[in-house]
Order: structure tokens, then C-alpha cells, then sequence
């Protein structure tokens, strides 16, 4: 990895000041909590959404029987005993930005479940499908957009490049909306398969014929129309013109619209992340963090992890991209000197199985899963917490989804008991997790 040289005396700062190697876990969290000054400026959450194997990945079990072990071995990282799956070659050469937690768990086994307390934390729900509801509690990229104090020409929250969804039993998976903040709080959605040369996002260019102060002023001509069209739902209208305003925003702001257009980035950086949904689509989260968006979602397609059968042919298919996306991004943003202000959180709803099923497969796992942690004043090169020998259930130190959740809030500086008020004016605190500071 090549940084710059003010990168690098910050990195080795921050190396020597920070290594979880050298001070005893307790100290270092009380210094955490004692002398923090929030990094964060921006975050972004990476969901493979269908449950990502933490033994082929992040936690494998070499010593472990075949039927444990699975199809794929194990490899080394840059971080002396720390061992990654093969399929993860170039994440294990940045390892040292990393903290990798073996230890996550909760009780839902459900896809829609899952994803809710992930990006929620709440367990006040069914295990099974549902649709979005508009009592649920906010996802973040809502929160972010409800704590935001000051106007702006460019997106709080930016989801892309799609909703979660499964198709049939739920096209509005909860937990990525605005739930009891109402519609108007949801995210933009950048939609579209970034690495196709059709991608044309709908901020992507102004109407040749629509110069942007004639935009002004049709926006204002909406508006004032907007506020006469008294027979629409209050609620309705505001998720109207706050899908509208943000339209508008991408449409009419330079650096933005600039962000969005993929093809005004360098091919080598391009190819660096890789010509693929999640190569470019990190990529295109990057150059919307980098322009002032505080939150970007990355949601991986409708189930693409979830691998009842056949695992190892599909793994092969859908890991390596991921590897390379993955570590092209975390080198991006160190050599950016991005990486100490930009928390990445990259993690599944849940893990697979500790046994190989008779379909080649794993099944859904919440009793033992990963999370990966990087940048945003998190201490790379670390390991929180571990699964047992077989990868079934937690050893030590275990971590909630809202446990990751307090941490994120703690990381951008938002307090995680930070009161929200639901449609009935009720005080909602915004996590009751703990903060990991262990790893700050």
C-alpha cells in the first residue's frame, strides 16, 4: 500500500498509540472512554445481505473436521496468527486496518429478522417475514438523515444500488426506511448496476434543454404547487417533496452529479475495485463519501449469500469480487488519507452452520458469525471476541447488532442514547448497545 507521507507519520501514530497488542484490553478501553474525541466523519455499511459464512471467511477452523472445515482452506494474514479464508487474499493483506469480530450472535434465524436487528439492533419483532411497517424503528441512514441540523445541497444518506429486498415475501425488508420517522427520513436510492455502461443514474445529468436555473425555477414552481395541494396526507406530501428535494439536490449540485459519474474516474482505479456490481459500486460509495455524503448503504442483491447448497461453486463466484472490492476500498481511502475519518462496518445478518449440509451447503447461523470493522478511529489489526472450536457458538465476549450499532453512533460522534421521538411523541433511545470501546 502507497500513502502519502502525512498518511504515513498519522499511521504510525496511530499504530504505536492504538495496537491492541500493546496494552491489556481493560486499560485500553478506559483510556477509549476517558480521553475520545469522535474521528467519524462518515460511515460506510456494507450488508451482504444472506448470510455470509464466517468459516469460509473471517473465522475458519483449520483444525477442525472436514464436515466443519468445508470445502476451502485457510491462508495468512499480515497479522501473525490471524488466518483468513482463501478466498480472501487481498483483504488479508490489509489486515492492519481491520478489527475483525468473531464474536457476534443473536436469536433470529429469519432473513428479515436478521436484517432488522442488524440495522437496528431491536429485537422487538417476529422471527419471520414481514414487510416494512411504518412502526419500525429507523435505519440508520434515516437517523443520520433525522439528527441532520443543517441545510445542504448534498444527500445525508444515500443507499445503493438497491433496496434490501427477497423477492415474494418481501420487497420493503424493515430496517432500511424511516420507519416511525416517517417516509420523509428514508434514504436516496441510487439504483442500477454501476459497472454497466448503461448506468444512468437519475442524478446523472440535467435535460440538455433544462439549464440548471431553469431547474431552480421549476423546483420553486413545484413547490409552490406542493404547498396548495392542501386534500394530500401531511405525511405524504412531506415524503413527496423530500424524495423530490433529493432529486433535485443530485440533479443540481455539480460535485455530485460529478460523484455519480463513474466514467470521470481514472480506468486504473476503476479496474483497481473491479468492472463489477460491488467493485464499482464501492467505488461509487467512495467518490459519495468523499463529496460530503455522511452515510452510504451498500446492500448487497436479493440473497446473494445465501447458500443452502452448492456453497463452494458459488463461493468462487462471489467471493473474489468482494476481495477485491473490499481491500481496493480500504487502500482507497487510507492512501486518501480518508481511512481515520470514514468507519466502515462490513457485515451479514447472520453467519451459516457449523456443519456442511447434505447439499453441499451451510444453513442460516446466528449463534456465531463475524463483523469487520474498519477505519473511523478503530484500532486495525484486531480480533474482538471468538467462536468455538467448531465455529457453533461464542467462547468469549460476545457482540450484539446493537453492540455494533452503539459503536458506529459512538464513532460519529452521536451519542447512542440520543432520544428519538416516534409518531406518538414517545422517547426511543437510538441504541442500547454497548459501545465496543475495546476496539476504539
Amino acid at each position: 500500500m502507497h500513502m502519502n507521507a502525512a498518511c504515513h507519520r498519522r499511521e504510525l501514530l496511530r499504530i504505536g498509540a492504538l495496537s491492541l497488542l500493546g496494552l491489556p484490553a481493560a486499560r485500553q478501553a478506559h483510556a477509549a472512554r476517558s480521553h475520545f474525541e469522535p474521528r467519524a466523519k462518515r460511515c460506510l455499511f456494507i450488508l451482504l445481505q444472506g448470510g455470509p459464512s464466517h468459516l469460509d471467511l473471517w473465522d475458519p477452523k483449520p483444525e477442525a473436521p472436514q464436515e466443519v472445515r468445508g470445502p476451502f482452506s485457510s491462508i495468512a494474514t499480515n497479522l501473525p496468527g490471524l488466518r483468513f479464508g482463501e478466498l480472501l487474499p487481498a483483504t488479508a493483506r490489509v489486515v492492519e486496518h481491520l478489527a475483525v469480530i468473531r464474536s457476534m450472535e443473536h436469536r433470529f434465524t429469519n432473513h428479515i429478522a436478521g436484517t432488522y436487528i442488524t440495522l437496528t439492533g431491536s429485537e422487538d419483532q417476529p422471527d419471520r417475514d414481514r414487510e416494512a411497517a411504518a412502526e419500525d424503528f429507523p435505519g440508520p441512514g434515516a437517523v443520520m438523515n433525522y439528527l441532520r441540523t443543517e441545510p445542504s445541497s448534498i444527500p445525508t444518506s444515500v443507499s445503493l444500488p438497491n433496496w434490501l429486498s427477497i423477492p415474494g415475501p418481501s420487497n420493503r425488508m424493515p430496517g432500511q426506511y424511516g420507519g416511525f420517522l416517517g417516509g420523509v427520513r428514508d434514504p436516496f436510492l441510487i439504483a442500477g448496476d454501476p459497472h454497466r455502461q448503461d448506468f444512468r443514474p437519475l442524478s446523472l445529468h440535467l435535460p440538455e434543454e433544462v439549464p440548471s436555473h431553469r431547474m431552480g425555477r421549476r423546483w420553486s414552481l413545484l413547490r409552490q404547487f406542493d404547498a396548495g395541494a392542501g386534500w394530500i396526507e401531511r405525511e405524504n406530501l412531506a415524503t413527496h417533496d423530500h424524495l423530490w428535494e433529493s432529486a433535485y439536490e443530485l440533479l443540481s449540485d455539480p460535485r455530485v452529479r460529478k460523484a455519480v459519474d463513474l466514467e470521470e474516474e481514472k480506468e486504473s482505479v476503476r479496474e483497481r475495485y473491479g468492472m463489477t456490481r460491488v467493485g464499482q459500486s464501492l467505488l461509487l460509495a467512495r467518490r459519495l463519501l468523499e463529496v460530503g455524503v455522511r452515510f452510504v448503504a451498500y446492500n448487497a442483491f436479493n440473497q446473494e449469500w445465501d447458500t443452502h447448497g452448492n456453497l463452494e461453486k458459488r463461493y468462487q463466484q462471489i467471493v473474489p469480487p468482494l476481495d477485491q472490492a473490499y481491500a481496493a476500498l480500504i487502500e482507497d481511502l487510507a492512501e486518501r488519507c480518508m481511512l481515520d475519518e470514514t468507519l466502515v462496518v462490513n457485515t451479514g445478518e447472520f453467519g451459516r452452520t457449523p456443519v456442511v449440509n447434505q447439499q453441499a451447503g451451510r444453513d442460516h447461523w446466528p449463534s456465531a458469525y463475524s463483523t469487520v470493522l474498519a477505519g473511523g478511529g478503530v484500532a486495525g489489526g484486531a480480533v474482538w471476541g471468538a467462536s468455538d472450536q467448531r465455529g457453533a457458538y461464542v467462547a468469549r465476549d460476545g457482540v450484539a447488532p446493537s453492540d455494533v450499532l452503539a459503536t458506529m453512533w459512538h464513532l460519529l460522534g452521536i451519542d447512542p442514547e440520543t432520544e428519538l421521538r416516534d409518531r406518538l411523541d414517545r422517547p426511543q433511545f437510538l441504541s442500547r448497545g454497548r459501545v465496543l470501546h475495546e476496539l476504539i
